[in-house]
């Protein structure tokens, strides 16, 4: 019985380590459809080299960019030159930005979302004149717009304002 009892254990186990390993794995190069293929031609020598991770990202992104309209496609592609035209400092900084953005409440990224859509919407005048006010902040005018944006229980002093 009692071994009964630990080759279910070990099984059960081997089921938990397995599965997120079966998730993980890679994608054959004959496994993309024949538009990611396409897409993806300049990375079929080296596609056996990648990581399983990275394949997985890659064909995803194929997958993606297949769906976007022509528009689309050109927005993405102006952003990826703006990002290759950063030095690595500035790349670690909008990743940490980005890191901390994923790490919010849902319902705080909507926010942010919303206070951006409503941003894009203004004139662009009036956009320029608002980034105008925001560089020239001081860090500590900086600090306290950021902190009285936050909610009373989000605040660093536990929501009772100095």
């Amino acid at each position: 019985m009692r071994r009964k009892l630990r080759f279910v254990a070990l099984l059960g186990c081997a089921l938990a380590f397995a599965a997120p390993l079966a998730s993980a794995q890679g994608v054959a190069w004959e496994d993309l459809s024949a538009e990611q293929r396409m897409v993806l031609a300049e990375h079929e020598e080296r596609w056996a080299q990648l990581d399983e991770g990275r394949q997985q990202q890659i064909a995803t992104g194929a997958e993606r960019w297949l769906e976007m309209t022509a528009r689309q496609r050109n927005q993405a592609r102006d952003r990826f030159r703006q990002w290759e035209s950063l030095d690595d400092t500035q790349r670690a900084a909008i990743r940490d930005r980005y890191r901390v953005y994923r790490g919010l409440r849902p319902e705080d990224r909507r926010r942010i979302q919303d206070s951006y859509r409503r941003f894009q919407r203004l004139p662009l005048e009036r956009r320029r004149e608002l980034q105008r006010q925001f560089r020239s902040l001081s860090p500590d005018q900086l600090r306290r717009l950021r902190d009285t944006r936050l909610r009373p229980a989000d605040r660093p002093s536990g929501g009772m304002r100095p």
